[in-house]
């Protein structure tokens, strides 16, 4: 017998205000970009702006930073 699963409650007004915040500025400090014509991420860059299936921006970790 299939398991029922329950649909996903929408996030508190905080949490998505929250997200809003994280994403400004991982994109402000230059630390989320988009990837330039040659498929590379800018130095710096450690997460990739990419648009999802929905057509939204999503966040995306690609590498690490040392500092």
């Amino acid at each position: 017998m299939a398991k029922k699963t329950q649909p996903t409650p929408a996030p508190p007004e905080e949490a998505v205000e929250a997200e809003r915040q994280f994403v400004e500025s991982l994109v402000g400090s230059g630390q989320a970009a988009k990837r330039r014509p040659d498929g590379s991420l800018p130095p710096g860059a450690t997460h990739e702006l990419v648009e999802g299936d929905d057509g939204q921006m999503k966040v995306v970790r690609k590498r690490f930073s040392a500092f």
